[in-house]
């Protein structure tokens, strides 16, 4: 096991990175890039930073689909700087409104 709980949070998970998975829906979703995705497609997860913003975003073909905005957001991001690379895979969609399912990626 490795680890060491440096700045713990509330209600911080106690699972691995490996194990983490987050059901949500794109938060600000990209238009043009929503219209080209379909239920079942494996998207991909990315930090990104804009000056001083580090947020978690879903991908299509290297293009931004819309955000991620969840309570373990902090939990993932940590992950995601740590090494482990997630896939978002599309759940629903309807409307322009896309529901993934956040798991790491297994190698």
């Amino acid at each position: 096991m490795s680890g060491a709980g440096g700045g713990g949070g509330f209600g911080a998970p106690t699972g691995t990175c490996e194990t983490l998975v987050i059901d949500t829906q794109l938060s600000s979703p990209k238009p043009d890039v929503v219209a080209t995705i379909e239920v079942g497609e494996l998207l991909g997860v990315r930090i990104e930073t804009a000056g001083p913003t580090i947020t978690v975003v879903v991908t299509k073909d290297g293009q931004i689909a819309g955000g991620l905005a969840v309570p373990l957001l902090q939990r993932l991001r940590q992950c995601i700087e740590d090494g482990t690379q997630y896939t978002a895979r599309v759940t629903a969609k309807k409307d322009g409104l896309v529901r993934v399912r956040v798991s790491a990626i297994r190698l």
